[in-house]
């Protein structure tokens, strides 16, 4: 998944923030927009931190005693 997967799905599902947590009842990451949520593996929740470490619409925090991401999209993305 890339950067501009995440910005396609949040236009998609009319979404101006997405959320990358982990919950531990499922053993799995999900990226979550509005009412809409996929499951991600832990490899492809790790590309996206690193995707996203250094863009100015994300915001990292710990869900679940894991990192989370959080994106806001306050442009387009270039």
């Amino acid at each position: 998944m890339t950067k501009k997967t995440v910005y396609d799905l949040m236009a998609d599902h009319q979404g101006k923030i997405a959320k990358l947590q982990f919950y531990d009842m499922a053993d799995q990451y999900f990226l979550t927009i509005g009412d809409w949520s996929v499951k991600l593996s832990e490899k492809n929740a790790t590309e996206l931190f690193s995707i996203f470490k250094d863009d100015e619409q994300a915001t990292f925090s710990t869900f679940n005693q894991r990192q989370s991401l959080i994106v806001t999209q306050k442009r387009n993305p270039e």
